[in-house]
């Protein structure tokens, strides 16, 4: 061997040595060093970490029936990010997504923008989640999910999942201002709240969203076992998802469904598109909510899986989103005389005194009238309110009025009628266990004087600007309304007799929501207890025990005693023959269930007027308190008045079963009954 050749194999040897060398330091390295962080990334690339939804709480009534309840459902959790890095956008896997969802393309996309962002869909059809987070739709076929499933590595970015379904096994009557619906969890929500994941659902109106932290519970998390081409081989439980509590109602879904029937009924007659209806039925005796509908209506249903975009422009249209009951605030009418009565009774008036009550009357140069300018004679206060006479109320205001210090009332000064409004609960929201309540108005100098000072600045710049796109096409009218508020502008405050006078029977600022209405016709009849209502009775654990109960209370009470029996025993008259509700109950037992009551015919400028109808049953022993208000309804005893007969009708089992046996509703917590998802 020549030397130049064993200088050339020592180096190779050298070279050999050094590589060896190289080669386990680096598997030193990778074993001791970076071997548990290699390890996790392995088990990272190999395994996928989902939510795991916790089964929502039931909503059930008042005999466990289920009213929201929970079906096993799958889903998609589709991660915008990875999507993004796919050819056109992912395009392609969008289309198989969406077909296997029962969705079009674009609805899906709709579902993925993030709201906010250009070409996003108003709320709630696009995602108010973190733009970063994945997104969670669910499917109601199971079948069409299977190829997502079984071969993932086609739908990069898209994991099939759990998920849960909200369902309403109560098919007879939609109850979606009650119940509520439930949305993905906005951006807002996550950053608020660590324990929210975009896969949870929240709840949006009704009850959902009044108890949502109750009924949600606690979502969890499973690690998914992925082989080398995609396929999910197993999963392994993280984190248990804690289910939701379930909640206990005062409602009765039978006495509900027939309500919403009812008011369906009443719009019909009505006639008109712009007509909308609402009714309470209240328990007196415990304040608690018996049944509570409006009309038009939504079913929760319709949110399920994602509302489409038709969907909800058409329910938006058509005021179905609004929960009249609650927030529905109009004139009552002479539904509103007997709490003038009551004002008038504790101003010194007497119920054994006789009234005129003439066509028409006349104060502050206005001449009031009597409804279809009828006169009455002389009448006791119990039969002024059985015919509705307007005159005698108008009188006493005027006197009252001029009692109480005439225009000099101003900024806060309350008149009797007004005093006795609000001790009944008018002028204040009722504090009801819902999200949306309106607090409704009271007609008093106070009242007048706050709205002056909060308009006063409009009404003088509109009469300046003198309505100059109205006056255009009718003059006429534009000066009419420059007028008005240049009016307003300079004397806007001050309580003039016509403004007791209208307030007197319901009219003029005075507004109220029918649940408003029911609270102080409980309070009639139970001898002056104002009650908090409550839908709500409990939530109760998965093993059946009561986490909590939800207890009414009472938010005054009133020492009239004599006053408030005299009113029990007068309102009765209304549903008897002579009395502006006795068309509408021809026909019912009275004899056996009598029902005190008050029709109200309130004038809207522009509009046919508002029926209402306002009572109490049975009038000898109260036990319910049922209220029903219809715009542009017309007449209380044509169209209010047999919307709560037929109510009333069920209550006592006239013509079928009763919805709560003779006892009245159920004082004890029932089992609750249905599938728990």
């Amino acid at each position: 061997m020549t030397q130049s050749s064993g200088r050339r194999l020592l180096l190779v040897g050298v070279l050999l040595a050094s590589l060896l060398l190289v080669l386990v330091g680096r598997l030193v390295e990778l074993a001791v060093f970076r071997g548990p962080a290699l390890a996790e990334a392995a088990e990272d690339n190999r395994t996928r970490v989902v939510p795991d939804p916790a089964p929502r709480g039931l909503i059930v009534d008042s005999s466990g029936r289920a009213l929201a309840a929970n079906t096993s459902a799958t889903g998609v959790l589709i991660d915008r990010q990875v999507l993004a890095q796919q050819p056109n956008g992912g395009a392609h896997v969008l289309r198989r997504v969406a077909q296997a969802l029962g969705l079009s393309p674009d609805r899906l996309r709709q579902r993925l923008t993030a709201c906010g962002t250009p070409g996003a869909a108003p709320r709630p059809l696009c995602d108010d989640g973190s733009p970063q987070a994945p997104v969670t739709v669910t499917g109601t076929d199971r079948a069409a999910l299977l190829p997502l499933a079984e071969t993932p590595a086609s739908y990069p970015g898209v994991t099939v999942t759990k998920a849960v379904h909200r369902s309403y096994p109560a098919t007879d009557l939609s109850a979606g201002h009650l119940l509520g619906y439930l949305g993905a969890v906005s951006a807002e929500e996550l950053a608020a709240d660590p324990s929210l994941t975009s896969a949870d659902l929240m709840g949006r109106g009704g009850l959902e969203q009044q108890y949502d932290a109750d009924l949600r519970g606690h979502g969890g998390q499973r690690r998914l076992l992925v082989d080398a081409a995609g396929d999910v081989t197993g999963s392994r439980q993280l984190v248990a998802a804690q289910p939701g509590a379930d909640l206990v109602t005062s409602l009765s879904a039978p006495l509900q469904a027939r309500t919403d029937a009812a008011l369906t009924t009443a719009l019909g007659y009505a006639g008109s598109s712009e007509a909308r209806a609402a009714a309470v039925v209240l328990d007196v005796r415990t304040g608690r909510v018996l049944a509570m509908g409006s009309k038009p209506d939504f079913s929760p249903a319709q949110w399920v899986g994602g509302i489409t975009e038709d969907d909800y422009r058409t329910l938006s249209d058509s005021g179905a989103l609004v929960p009249y009951a609650t927030t529905g605030t109009a004139p009552p009418g002479s539904a509103f005389k007997p709490i003038s009565v009551l004002g008038m009774l504790r101003s010194g008036y007497t119920t054994d005194e006789q009234y005129d009550c003439p066509s028409s009357y006349t104060a502050g140069g206005r001449t009031f009238t009597n409804h279809e300018s009828q006169a009455y004679g002389s009448l006791t206060l119990r039969r002024a309110l059985a015919v509705s006479c307007n005159t005698v109320f108008y009188r006493a205001a005027d006197r009252l009025w001029r009692t109480n210090g005439g225009e000099r009332q101003g900024a806060g000064a309350v008149d009797p009628i007004a005093r006795a409004a609000h001790d009944l609960g008018l002028g204040r929201p009722t504090g009801v266990d819902l999200p949306a309540e309106a607090a409704g108005m009271v007609a008093s100098p106070d009242q007048k004087y706050r709205l002056w000072d909060e308009r006063h600045d409009a009404w003088c710049a509109a009469a300046d600007a003198g309505y100059p796109r109205l006056r255009r096409s009718d003059p006429a009218r534009a000066d009419y309304f420059t007028a008005l508020d240049r009016e307003n502008c300079r004397s806007g405050m001050v309580w003039r007799p016509g403004d007791a006078i209208n307030g007197a029977i319901g009219q003029g600022l005075t507004a109220a929501s029918p649940l408003q209405l029911a609270v102080a016709y409980a309070a009639i009849a139970n001898g002056g207890t104002v009650w908090q209502p409550t839908v709500a009775r409990a939530l109760v654990g998965r093993d059946g025990s009561v986490a909590r109960e939800i207890t009414p209370h009472a938010t005054g009470q009133l020492t009239d005693r004599a006053a408030l029996a005299f009113l029990r025993r007068a309102l009765p008259d209304v549903v008897h023959l002579g009395g502006t509700a006795a068309t509408a109950f021809a026909g019912f037992p009275l004899d056996r269930y009598p029902v005190a009551g008050k029709t109200g015919t309130a004038q809207v400028d522009g509009e046919n007027s508002t029926s209402w109808f306002a009572s109490f049953a049975p009038a000898d022993d109260p036990r319910y308190a049922v209220v029903a208000m219809v715009t542009n309804g017309g007449a209380g005893g044509e169209t209010a008045a047999p919307a709560v007969r037929s109510i009333y009708e069920s209550l006592f089992g006239v013509g079928g079963p009763a919805a709560f046996p003779r006892s009245g509703p159920p004082a004890d917590i029932p089992a609750v009954r249905g599938e728990a998802g």
